[in-house]
């Protein structure tokens, strides 16, 4: 079984950052893909996922 798990995301760079932290751990032993969508935030959320989550 495999699970996708959407993120929707504006301007929440902090709070985007521990959910992908805690949605990664949940999925350790799972198979499945993480999507993050970005609406156009200017608080450097994309660098960030970019960045911590290649």
């Amino acid at each position: 079984m495999q699970l996708s798990v959407v993120i929707v995301n504006y301007n929440v760079e902090y709070f985007l950052e521990q959910c992908l932290r805690s949605v990664f751990t949940a999925l350790k032993n799972v198979e499945g893909e993480v999507w993050v969508v970005d609406n156009n935030s200017v608080d450097g959320s994309v660098a960030m996922v970019k960045d911590k989550f290649p």
